[in-house]
């Protein structure tokens, strides 16, 4: 009897015992999320500056002391003043991440928001420990953390097609470890805005100047953006992959996951993806990546920037690759062509690809596949967005390729330049200037971004495109805007192969306010301007071209509304660190007093620093010459 109740004394005890330790060990939910909740308030966590990034949040520019998160979805926010207030967004934090997962973990807090119960656990002692396990499957499935190797950035170059690309785009890339999974299979992020199909031109820029878009993050397998930017739109896409480590890696990961589907308000000049994709990197890189005061952001000045950076004693960019557009794989099967395979690609395309005895007079099957592989890629080439007509055209060829021996797949060739040695988006330049034995000095500022002498890689060839270009210059005793371009785009559209389909007609379009004509001063006038032309190249670094330009301007009583210009003119690379241009061109002004004149124009960059250059022109018009010297500094 007494042993009896003795064991069952001991077995209370022991019970009681073991209540009380799992207590110790982990207190009760509201106790334990109170306790570091405490350690959390005295460590002042709230003012983290990491905390801060993780939540997005802006300083007000009235109420220093005071954030909003740039953030709009009330979902990213688990206190109901979370998006303003980053004290009681970090003890609710702390509370959910500590509370029971009910049936669905992936709901829960911890799976939610990876990067903060990251952090969390890394700032709180024991808090790894209190907290209670979850199975985050969905992001296990996303991200396989596993096999997570590497971080590339990515850029597409500029796309001359759409306003919103015009500057090129940012991607980012994680790369797998897994030896099955081609890098098309990785998995990547991409930022952009949610513009309804269909949306009219002039509201889309305008809206998107002014946030009337809502942005997000969106997520999918690289393959999807190499269709979109590489196949579709003909874009070339750089990836940067970076020298970061392990916990570097992860660490980024867990803060995309929590933005993937995430809305915040986009602007076309500065909240865009150069914006967005630099605040993600700057979580991990103690450097600065976007512009706080500069009221635009640049794609390629992220890579600017990365380039110069050094993360653990190491380059930050690791290596760099080329994956060519559908266009640029053509060209370059097509340059590797004897003039042989090169007549039989022309006349395979002039007999609408029937292919019959043309490739006859090659002397080996395999010269006869080259031609075969290029035409391959032409078709899909000439004919995007015909998918019906690419299957008819390759049906022909697929039935003569097929008796012909494999090739062995050789690399695409990289290329000595990348987009970051490039000359800087923006600019300031010093002028000095004759004209008439009067020394004329004047200041000139563009945002962004090249012109026909920049040398640029990763953009269309022989192109321009500028943006709030402004020269000032003194007259007298003042100085005034001699000349502002709103907008400037030049593109020469030239043809590689000089096949059907590889050509189109340069044009150029301008916005601006300048004077009537290179001979006076106080003639400004606003203006539009667009003008049609032919470019071809005449030798490897050079091209000759001619325009015909409309311009639109107010009337006065010498004027009438349209005037045009025709021109005539050459670019050629002399060498590396020497672009020229010669220009003659013919003024006219229809049913107009104004007397028609001819002038010509010779400019010169020299440099090839991403940094500056020196430039030397001369001007003639209407037996006024001017020269003027100037230095440019880019960033």
């Amino acid at each position: 009897m007494i042993a009896t109740q003795c064991a069952r004394f001991v077995r209370a005890f022991l019970h009681i015992f073991l209540l009380f330790l799992a207590g110790w060990l982990t207190p009760a939910t509201g106790a334990t999320h109170k306790h570091f909740q405490q350690q959390a308030s005295q460590q002042q966590l709230y003012q983290s500056p990491y905390w801060h990034a993780l939540l997005h949040y802006k300083k007000s520019r009235i109420h220093k002391q005071r954030v909003k998160s740039e953030l709009l979805d009330p979902e990213f926010f688990l206190a109901k003043d979370g998006a303003i207030n980053p004290e009681t967004e970090l003890l609710a934090t702390i509370e959910a991440i500590l509370s029971q997962p009910g049936d669905d973990h992936n709901a829960h807090a911890s799976c939610r928001f990876i990067a903060r119960t990251h952090w969390l656990e890394q700032q709180l002692p024991g808090f790894a420990q209190a907290r209670p396990a979850t199975k985050c499957e969905l992001f296990e499935q996303w991200a396989q953390p596993e096999q997570l190797d590497s971080v590339s950035l990515v850029f597409a170059s500029g796309y001359l097609g759409n306003p919103a690309s015009f500057y090129g785009h940012i991607l980012l890339k994680l790369n797998s470890s897994n030896p099955s999974k081609t890098y098309l299979q990785h998995q990547s992020l991409n930022y952009g805005a949610a513009v309804p199909d269909q949306e009219n031109p002039v509201a889309y820029i305008i809206k998107g100047l002014f946030g009337g878009y809502q942005s997000t993050f969106s997520y999918g397998e690289f393959y999807k953006n190499s269709l979109t930017y590489g196949e579709h739109e003909l874009r070339d896409l750089w990836e940067y992959q970076l020298n970061l480590t392990d916990g570097e890696v992860l660490q980024l990961t867990y803060h995309a996951w929590e933005l993937i589907g995430r809305h915040h308000t986009y602007y076309f000049l500065k909240e865009n993806c150069a914006f967005r994709m630099a605040q993600l990197l700057e979580l991990i890189i103690d450097a600065r990546l976007k512009p706080d005061l500069q009221p635009w952001a640049m794609p390629i000045s992220v890579f600017h920037a990365l380039s110069v950076i050094e993360q653990h004693g190491q380059p930050l960019i690791s290596a760099i690759k080329l994956h060519p557009s559908r266009q640029h794989r053509f060209y370059q099967k097509y340059q590797q062509l004897n003039a042989a395979q090169k007549q039989a690609v022309a006349a395979i395309i002039q007999n609408d690809f029937k292919v019959h005895s043309l490739l006859d007079p090659l002397p080996s099957p395999e010269q006869q596949a080259q031609v075969l592989e290029a035409l391959f890629d032409y078709v899909e080439f000439a004919y995007l967005g015909e998918p019906e007509i690419i299957q008819q055209k390759k049906q022909g060829l697929l039935q003569t390729r097929l008796m012909l021996p494999v090739l062995p797949q050789a690399p695409f060739p990289q290329p000595e330049q990348f987009p970051h040695q490039s000359t800087r988006p923006s600019m300031w330049q010093l002028q000095a200037s004759s004209k008439s034995d009067k020394f004329i000095p004047s200041m000139r500022f563009r945002a962004a971004y090249y012109d026909l002498l920049t040398a640029q890689t990763g953009q269309p060839p022989f192109s321009g495109l500028g943006m709030f270009d402004v020269t000032l210059a003194r007259e007298g005793q003042r100085f005034v805007i001699q000349q502002f371009e709103l907008l400037r785009i030049e593109q020469m559209n030239l043809s590689t192969t000089g096949l059907p389909a590889d050509s189109g007609f340069a044009w150029k379009v301008a916005i601006g306010y300048r004077p009537l004509t290179r001979n006076c001063s106080d003639c400004r006038h606003l203006y539009a301007e667009g003008g049609l032309g032919k470019a071809i190249r005449f030798q490897e670094h050079g091209i000759v071209y001619a325009l015909l330009d409309g311009r639109l301007h107010p009337a006065g009583e010498q004027l009438n509304l349209v005037s045009a210009v025709g021109r005539l003119g050459a670019i050629i690379d002399i060498h590396p660190g020497w672009r020229s241009q010669l220009e003659l061109g013919w003024n006219t002004y229809a049913l107009s007093n104004h007397q028609s004149y001819g002038w010509y124009r010779w400019h010169n960059r020299f440099g090839q620093s991403p940094d500056w250059d020196i430039r030397l022109s001369l001007d003639n018009t209407q037996n006024a010459t001017r020269w003027s010297l100037s230095y440019s500094r880019y960033w």
